[in-house]
């Protein structure tokens, strides 16, 4: 019999690998593709506040598989709470939330993290500290009767997440102010530095960032998702996060750091209103990106888990604000 985390992990793996062979296909398509600077098309509750790290990423891809109207989400629960109904035959996707506790070594009494936290450095000895995941199910609003309830609320939200690009000049580049301003600040972690060249990298020796001039790329959008890729790289180095793998030169790390700075940078993409490609020498790993995953379930959450620390760090250095939603605790996991 499957255990909890297998059978979620089944359903994570599965909408992760669809996304990645898409891509496989066509490597030019974003990892996000709902993403512009007016549609902010995150993945949130009714009262507008945001899920964050992997639940963001895959409740995304969510989205894009089914073409859900608005990114917006609630359990059962929620949904009842609300006066509405879950559509017949609906599959709820789950989300997960890693909580924290402490359980004295003696006693084994179980304190909450917070209060472990007001405790001394001494009696902190005294405890141990413990992880579990809660796994929680919930609907879009497109597997509920929400527009036919409240259709001027529903009028609100698809107006809200509609908004369609804004035409650019044909010698215009996209431009992007919070890294615009970061760049002529050089406010990064490290310096960054354009130069007229044919290849983008990070350092480590130097920890320094190298562009070519936005002039070079094809659009605005992939000089600042290349960017922001370098800059995910940047964060891995011992002094800042002081990612797993980094500093190994082997085909598997090698590969696994560059699925992370694809993610970082895609993650943080959606914050900025940023649609983020695959970088064109990163196709080749696609494939091998998918194998790994299919695999070993835990290798995704291990990537998606640095992938989140890295956006994090970004989006906190950029002063963007990150918001995560709790919700309850549901067993309904399909309308019959």
């Amino acid at each position: 019999m499957k255990s909890t985390f297998d059978k979620n992990a089944e359903k994570f793996v599965n909408l992760m690998v669809e996304k990645i062979e898409s891509l496989s296909m066509n490597w030019q398509k974003p990892w996000f593709s709902k993403v512009n600077s007016k549609q902010n098309f995150l993945p949130q509750n009714l009262t507008g506040r945001t899920y964050s790290g992997g639940n963001a990423f895959l409740l995304y891809f969510l989205c894009e598989k089914y073409n859900y109207q608005t990114p917006v989400f609630l359990t059962f629960n929620q949904a009842r709470n609300e006066g509405i109904n879950v559509l017949k035959g609906a599959v709820a996707f789950p989300v997960y939330y890693t909580l924290f506790c402490a359980y004295h070594r003696q006693t084994n009494e179980k304190i909450s993290y917070d209060e472990y936290n007001k405790l001394s450095e001494e009696e902190q000895k005294e405890y141990r500290l413990a992880a579990y995941t809660k796994y929680f199910q919930v609907f879009n609003l497109d597997q509920t009767n929400f527009a036919e309830k409240y259709p001027n609320r529903w009028d609100i939200l698809k107006a809200k997440f509609s908004g369609e690009e804004q035409p650019q000049e044909e010698k215009e580049m996209y431009v992007n102010p919070i890294l615009d301003e970061m760049n002529k600040n050089q406010n990064w972690v490290c310096p960054i530095q354009t130069v007229s060249s044919d290849s983008a990298f990070y350092s480590i020796s130097n920890d320094s960032i190298t562009l070519p001039l936005k002039s070079q790329f094809k659009d605005g959008e992939s000089f600042y998702g290349t960017e922001l890729h370098e800059m995910g790289h940047s964060t891995g180095v011992k002094n800042r996060l002081n990612r797993k793998g980094f500093y190994e030169n082997d085909k598997f790390n090698y590969g696994r750091e560059e699925l992370v700075a694809e993610l970082i940078s895609a993650l943080s993409g959606v914050y900025l209103g940023i649609s983020v490609t695959v970088r064109e020498e990163n196709a080749a790993y696609l494939k091998s990106w998918c194998k790994a995953i299919k695999e070993e379930p835990k290798f995704l959450f291990t990537v998606l888990a640095d992938a989140i620390k890295g956006s994090k760090f970004i989006a906190q250095h950029l002063n963007i604000r990150l918001d995560v939603e709790e919700v309850e605790e549901e067993k309904n996991t399909k309308v019959a």
